[in-house]
């Protein structure tokens, strides 16, 4: 491909060749280095120390190639370098700087180039134009100052040449000095190879590109730009001009004051000038009465080499490339001004009265900011007030919550122990002792539950379950709250017109039912009715719709109230605490829980008539139900006796209540106080020594999912059937997940119910197994 690009250009440039190929890059060289070729065609990745690249005649991408099974890896390169593009813009442009021929030959100097300097006594003679800062100048010693001799620094630092310098007043004089030897190098003139070639001369690679800026009178640039003034010792010359601007008019001056004058008269209508040195103009001329205005023409400098040296021309090249970015423009930070700071003072001179007007305005926007900030603060701080307010409120209605069933439980056990004896009051003792323990407990789970909710950890299930079975349990259990009350309970469901069996949070719908017919039931009175409707409808998309309502004949809630129904502690009535023994918690759980399942609540209420709550609830459709054959056996209908157990309890206290509860049911108990000692005692007893294993969760050494992972993962034959029961206070859907992960089969959590627990024993007992 780069051959045909080569003579392609070869031709376009009128050049007749004799085209040789040769086999590798190594022997291009050679052949360019034994004179058989006066030229070679070369991608510029590839480079010699003999050789140095000079024209680039084309162009193509590269890019990486893999085979097509690996397409994985093709995304991730293209990843990469997208991410390389985003990180840093310009690494493309580095890599090509960095890796081409015409950088990567360019750290010594090549046999030539030596004999050269060995030849003129390793010296070479810089010729520049003065007062040209910030590019260069003569400063009070007579040395060349400016960004530009860093050119000669680097040909002295990199390479150890002697470089001398020479300034000059106008191009003129440093063009004859060149052309006689008396200097070897004129620096900076505009790089052109038509002009180059019309003076005699070959020009050095750019030394940057220079930015212009039109300095002109009238209100019309492009009109100005047809009439151009500028000196013999102008970077941008006359040459520069009729090259940039072909149309215009271009007269050149014997010095910049003569130029300066021409614009003031109107001779002239504009001066061409680098950006870099229009600070400098400012400072010596009276611009007020122009404009300036940075054009999107740009100018590059170069050196000056007469013919017929080679050798010379790579040296400076060499030195050019080494330098490197402290040539370039943005590096003339200590002597470069943009146009703006050439013209503060005139500027603001002149745009006093529209500054002024800006001032003001900022002013006052600062002033309405700070207004702003200080609301803003305020609000803020009644913000973090009632927040602060909000929690000694919490924190007071928790102590006076949990004191009272507390201070019950106590009153009861100081009851039973002053009436010793007395079976009648124990039995009642106990009866109230457990309501205000269930109490208690509901009130923590809530609390726990709400935290959870707020600080969006809650976990939802989802899995398949029975819905007409849920709602039957839920009510089962709830009419016999009811009857107790005195209140009958209605079931008005119709046939679910999407079937029963559905995939959901379970655990959770069950907790909304329940908790809205229990206040139903709570906030009702004796003689009143509670009634539950619910059926199914099926939605677009394959899912069904569970709604649900709950009516009552109770106290009813005043509109007021209704507005506030799902604030936590919320509660109609200054005694209503004390009277119907609530947390205030439940319907701001209740709602969160249904927005959380994409659900809606509704409610309706007339003071002293009743309540009527309103709930749609979107569920996944079940296609596949398995109907799960029903294994549980009551505890009552099968013996416990001659079970072995291992409990795993690092709490005295709990573990005396739980080994006392299995003892009773004959169940033979062998204790473990952390995760350590029972691993130890599992694996130190043969296969089969237990039927099944009660882990607590938190305990010392080692807690019970690291304790039923090593057990899992032992060798002994029923490491992997055992069943392990988790026996937590960690109660919540995620808990059980958990431990389910870990490897344990029931989830049964604290404070323990010995009822339930006796039905996971029965199953086991039955079954051999047992499963979340």
């Amino acid at each position: 491909m780069q051959t045909f690009v080569g003579q392609q250009w070869l031709a376009n440039e009128g050049i007749t060749c004799t085209y040789k190929e040769i086999d590798t890059g190594g022997a291009l060289f050679d052949a360019l280095a034994n004179n058989e070729v006066d030229a070679i065609i070369m991608n510029d990745t590839t480079s010699s120390p003999s050789a140095s690249p000079m024209f680039y005649i084309g162009s193509s991408d590269y890019y990486f190639a893999v085979p097509k099974s690996r397409s994985d890896l093709m995304d991730d390169i293209n990843a990469a370098m997208s991410a390389i593009a985003r990180v840093n813009p310009r690494y493309i442009d580095e890599v090509k700087s960095n890796y081409s021929a015409q950088n990567s030959g360019s750290s010594s100097l090549n046999s030539p180039e030596r004999s050269w300097l060995k030849a003129n006594d390793n010296t070479i003679t810089l010729g520049y134009i003065t007062g040209k800062l910030p590019y260069c100048n003569e400063d009070e010693d007579g040395e060349m100052e400016g960004s530009l001799a860093s050119l000669a620094t680097t040909l002295h630092d990199k390479f150890g040449i002697t470089v001398k310098t020479v300034a000059f007043d106008s191009y003129k004089m440093m063009s004859k000095a060149l052309s006689k030897g008396s200097i070897d190098v004129a620096l900076p003139v505009y790089r052109n190879y038509w002009f180059a070639e019309q003076t005699g001369v070959v020009q050095s690679i750019s030394l940057g590109t220079m930015s212009l800026t039109a300095i002109h009178t009238g209100s019309n640039l492009n009109k100005d730009l047809q009439n151009i003034a500028c000196t013999k010792s102008s970077f941008v010359n006359k040459n520069a001009l009729e090259s940039l601007f072909p149309t215009a008019t271009v007269t050149e001056y014997q010095s910049d004051d003569e130029a300066f004058d021409a614009l003031r008269k109107g001779t002239a209508h504009c001066i061409v000038a680098p950006s870099s040195r229009v600070k400098t103009i400012g400072d010596r001329y009276d611009l007020e009465d122009c404009e300036t205005a940075e054009l999107p023409d740009t100018c590059e400098l170069s050196c000056w080499i007469s013919r017929g040296k080679p050798e010379l021309l790579g040296i400076i090249n060499k030195g050019i490339i080494n330098a490197g970015e402290s040539l370039s423009a943005s590096n003339f930070s200590s002597t470069s001004y943009t146009t703006q700071e050439s013209n503060t003072l005139q500027f603001l001179y002149r745009n006093r009265t529209a500054i002024a007007a800006t001032l003001i305005g900022m002013l006052s926007v600062g002033i309405v900011l700070l207004i702003w900030t200080l609301v803003r603060a305020r609000t803020e701080r009644k913000k973090a007030d009632a927040a602060n307010a909000a929690k000694t409120a919490f924190l007071t209605r928790m102590s006076h919550d949990i004191r009272t069933p507390l201070n019950g439980i106590l009153g009861l056990i100081e009851i039973e122990e002053l009436k010793e004896g007395d079976m009648q009051v124990a039995r009642e003792s106990r009866a109230k002792a457990r309501v205000a323990a269930n109490h208690l407990l509901s009130l923590i789970n809530d609390i726990l539950e709400m935290g959870k909710i707020e600080d969006r950890k809650l976990t939802l299930e989802h899995a398949p379950f029975n819905l007409k079975e849920l709602c039957d349990d839920a009510l089962a259990l709830c009419k016999l709250r009811a009857s107790g009350n005195g209140i009958t309970m209605q079931d008005n469901s119709l046939p679910y017109a999407t079937g029963p069996y559905m995939i959901g949070s379970p655990t959770h719908i069950r907790r909304i039912i329940i908790n809205l017919l229990d206040n139903s039931i709570k906030y009702n009175k004796r003689g009143g009715s509670v009634t539950f409707s619910s059926q199914t409808k099926p939605l677009d998309d394959g899912r069904a719709l569970f709604c649900f309502s709950v009516s009552d004949t109770g106290i009813g809630m005043a509109p007021e109230f209704l507005k506030h129904i799902y604030e936590p502690f919320a509660q109609e009535g200054d005694d209503a605490r004390s009277k119907f023994q609530g947390t205030g918690m439940g319907m701001p759980i209740v709602k969160s829980l249904i927005e959380l399942m994409g659900g809606t609540i509704e409610v309706t209420s007339e003071l002293h008539v009743g309540t009527t709550f309103y709930v749609e609830i979107p569920l996944d459709i079940d296609k596949n139900p398995q109907t799960r054959a029903n294994t549980v056996e009551r505890a009552l209908d099968c013996s416990l006796a001659d079970m072995n157990v291992l409990l795993a309890e690092d709490n005295e206290l709990n573990a005396e209540i739980a080994q006392a509860l299995l003892e009773s049911e004959g169940v033979v108990v062998t204790r473990a106080a952390n995760g350590n000692e029972v691993v130890d005692l599992y694996l130190s007893h043969p296969a089969g020594s237990f039927d099944a294993i009660l882990m607590d969760i938190m305990m010392p050494d080692m807690d019970g999912y690291e304790a039923t992972r090593a057990i899992r993962l032992s060798e002994k034959v029923d490491a992997a059937d055992i069943p392990i029961i988790a026996l937590t206070a960690n109660a919540f859907v995620e808990d059980a997940k958990a431990a389910h992960d870990a490897g344990m089969n029931a989830h049964p959590s604290k404070p323990l119910d010995f009822n339930k627990l006796k039905n996971i024993l029965a199953r086991i007992k039955k079954n051999g197994s047992v499963s979340l």
